[in-house]
C-alpha cells in the first residue's frame, strides 16, 4: 500500500516583508504573537519590533501571570524600536511601581498614543509631572470603578503634565483638583495643542470647586456627568475656538462661557433631569439656548426640553412648535434633531 505524501506548498507568508508580518501580529493577542516566534527563525524576533501593542489582563489566567508577561515583554522587546501605540487594560489591582516602570519605558521610546485602563487610588496614578511626554499626541485614561472596593477615592489627574503635542484627551472616573486656591479645577490649560477633550464621570476634589476648561486650541468638547457624586458643580468655559459641544447626563449648577458660545457650530444636549433639580435648572437651560443663536446644528433630547412635567414610564412628547422656535431664533441653523428618551422612576408634579 502506497503512502500518500502530503505537499504543503511554499511558505508564502514567511516571504512577506516585515511590515506586513508585523501588521498581522498586531491583530493577535500579545501572548499569541510571542508564541508564534517558535515557528521558524524568520518569526523568531518579529514580535520584539512591534510598534502597536495591546495588553489585556483577561487574556491571561490570573493577574499574576499577566503581570509576569508584561514585565518580560518589555524586558525582551527590541530597545531600538520606537512605540506608536499601547492599549493597556487591567481591571484588577496592578502594582503601581510596575505601572511607573512601564510608563517610563513607553515615553523613553517616544510613544504617540496611549490608552490605559487601570485601578488606582487617589495618589497612585503614575503620571509624573516633572517628566515631559513630548511625543504623545493621544491619551485615553480610564480609572475603572473597581477602585471603590479597595482603594477609596479615585485617582487625581495631575494639573501640570507636560504634553506639548497632545491633541486628543479622554478621561473617565478621575478626580479634578484645584491647586491655585481660587476654586477652579483647571488641568487642561497647559495642553497648548489640544483639539478634542472628552470627560466622563469625573468629580471635583471639593464640592464647591468649579470645573474650568480654558484652551485656545480646543475644537471639540464632550462632557458626560451622571448623578453619582455628592453635588453638581459649576462649569466655566474659556474656549474661543470651540466648534462642537456635547453635554449629557446630569445638569451643572451653572454654565459661564467667556468668548465661547458664539463660536460653537454643533451642539448636542442630552440631560437627565430629576424632580429636585428641574425647576432650578430650567432657567439655566434657557440661558444656554439663548446664547447658542449661531449654531448650525442642534441635537437635543426630549427630556432636556421637558421643563414642566415628567411622568413615569412614559415617552416624553416633543413640545409643539419647538423646532420652529429653534430655527427662527438661530438664523444660521440648518437642522434640529430631537432625541427620544423614556424616563422611568422620575416624577414631577
Amino acid at each position: 500500500m502506497k503512502t500518500r505524501r502530503r505537499y504543503y506548498g511554499k511558505d508564502r507568508i514567511s516571504g512577506l516583508p516585515d511590515c506586513l508580518l508585523l501588521h498581522i501580529l498586531s491583530n493577535l493577542k500579545m501572548s499569541q504573537a510571542v508564541e508564534i516566534s517558535i515557528l521558524s527563525t524568520r518569526w523568531k524576533d518579529l514580535w520584539k519590533h512591534m510598534t502597536d501593542i495591546f495588553l489585556h489582563f483577561r487574556n491571561f489566567e490570573s493577574i499574576k501571570s499577566f503581570a509576569s508577561f508584561v514585565s518580560q515583554f518589555f524586558s525582551f522587546r527590541n530597545d531600538e524600536t520606537s512605540l506608536q501605540a499601547l492599549t493597556f487594560e487591567c481591571r484588577n489591582h496592578f502594582d503601581p511601581e510596575q505601572l511607573k516602570r512601564i510608563l517610563k519605558y513607553l515615553f523613553s521610546h517616544k510613544i504617540q498614543r496611549l490608552d490605559m485602563t487601570v485601578v488606582c487610588s487617589l495618589e497612585q496614578f503614575p503620571l509624573c509631572t516633572n517628566f515631559s511626554y513630548g511625543t504623545l499626541t493621544s491619551l485615553k485614561l480610564f480609572a475603572c470603578e473597581e477602585w471603590k472596593r479597595w482603594l477609596g477615592p479615585p485617582a487625581v489627574f495631575p494639573n501640570s503634565l507636560k504634553l506639548p503635542a497632545l491633541t486628543y484627551l479622554f478621561l473617565r472616573n478621575f478626580t479634578l483638583r484645584s491647586t491655585t486656591g481660587d476654586g477652579n479645577a483647571e488641568p487642561f490649560s497647559v495642553f497648548q495643542s489640544l483639539n478634542t477633550l472628552i470627560i466622563r464621570n469625573c468629580q471635583l476634589y471639593k464640592d464647591k470647586d468649579n470645573l474650568f476648561i480654558s484652551s485656545l486650541s480646543l475644537v471639540n468638547l464632550t462632557i458626560s456627568f451622571y448623578m453619582r457624586y455628592r453635588s453638581y458643580y459649576n462649569l466655566k468655559l474659556s474656549t474661543p475656538n470651540l466648534s462642537s459641544f456635547d453635554i449629557s447626563g446630569s445638569p451643572f449648577q451653572n454654565l459661564s462661557a467667556h468668548n465661547t458660545l458664539s463660536s460653537i457650530k454643533h451642539v448636542r444636549i442630552d440631560l437627565l433631569l430629576c424632580p429636585t433639580t428641574l425647576p432650578k435648572f430650567s432657567s439655566i437651560l434657557f440661558d444656554w439656548l439663548a446664547q447658542l443663536a449661531l449654531v448650525e446644528s442642534l441635537t437635543i433630547s426630549s427630556t432636556t426640553l421637558q421643563l414642566l412635567k415628567i411622568e413615569t414610564q412614559r415617552e416624553l412628547p416633543q413640545p409643539d412648535g419647538t423646532e420652529d422656535f429653534f430655527l427662527q431664533n438661530s438664523p444660521s441653523a440648518k437642522k434640529v434633531i430631537f432625541l427620544r428618551r423614556t424616563m422611568k422612576g422620575f416624577i414631577y408634579e
